[in-house]
């Protein structure tokens, strides 16, 4: 069995949070993963932690540094970078200078292979003239030898239950959990085409992983499901465990709140951030949802 936590957009550097969906806390960061910490020993056996972006608010030198020392586990801790984690035009050299560990192969693209499951990071681009590179534009997309990259990643790994994962979500929140009257933070479709093509292309994908929104959604198409989690550093402080078993995967939804010794306000007009049981929790055989 492979298991692995799934968290993302912590903001670490951030005061206040700019863009958040509850109250953001990233000043207490230590402290939240601290409780995290002590989910992974009550939970045991799990295999590594992913953070699926926007680890940090603005790129430095001295903020890639602190998120080194931060975040900073019992089991591998990787990263797959956001648009916040390269708002400086060298970010990505620095985040491999200073924060090796992150990235198992010394790239920003890389394979996590672990008991019959893989999880491909790609961190998708958002400035078409600038690979890992922020402004202002959010236009998420991959760029042709990322396409190439998953393709080739993806066959090599057929045999195994496999995740891509990326930072912009794969699809918009729905509108039967907004209530809204179209889908809620939706990528641009050319870039849900691609991921549509790479499901097409390789029925062992299950599953695609996003982040960027700061919701928790779980939307099925095509026999895969996309998910996202919200923020680790906004109240109710949530992650996600998935555990992949002879080509099943289950997902359950942690909140660490009860765990810290400070207790920010909850805004109950923003409940549908925390999603419905069914984006909370399923199993999946085959990449087909149950």
């Amino acid at each position: 069995m492979a298991r692995f936590i799934y968290i993302a957009d912590t903001h670490l550097g951030a005061d206040p949070m700019g863009y958040q969906m509850q109250e953001g806390h990233p000043e207490q960061l230590p402290v939240i993963v601290r409780a995290l910490q002590d989910l992974i020993d009550a939970t045991g056996g799990i295999d590594f932690v992913l953070h699926g972006g926007d680890m940090i608010d603005a790129a430095s030198e001295a903020a890639i540094s602190q998120a080194a020392e931060v975040f900073q586990v019992s089991v591998p801790t990787f990263l797959c970078l956001g648009n916040h984690d390269l708002t400086h035009e060298r970010s990505l050299e620095m985040w491999l200078r200073l924060a090796p560990g992150f990235f198992p192969d010394g790239q920003p693209e890389y394979t996590i292979a672990v008991d019959s499951c893989a999880v491909h990071v790609a961190p998708n681009h958002w400035e078409a003239e600038r690979p890992y590179y922020w402004g202002t534009r959010q236009e998420a997309h991959f760029r042709p030898e990322q396409i190439h990259w998953l393709s080739r990643s993806l066959a090599a790994t057929r045999e195994s239950v496999s995740f891509v994962a990326t930072h912009s979500p794969g699809r918009g929140l729905p509108v039967e959990q907004t209530g809204l009257d179209e889908p809620h933070h939706a990528p641009p479709p050319a870039f849900q085409a691609e991921l549509s093509s790479l499901a097409a292309g390789h029925p062992h994908l299950a599953c695609v992983l996003g982040a960027h929104s700061h919701m928790n959604m779980r939307v099925q198409d095509g026999g895969v499901q996309y998910v996202t989690v919200s923020s680790l550093s906004e109240m109710p402080f949530e992650c996600k465990l998935f555990e992949v078993d002879a080509g099943t995967v289950t997902l359950s939804t942690h909140t660490l709140a009860v765990c810290l010794d400070f207790a920010p306000r909850y805004n109950f007009d923003r409940t549908y951030v925390q999603g419905r049981p069914c984006d909370r929790a399923f199993i999946s055989r085959g990449g087909v949802g149950g």
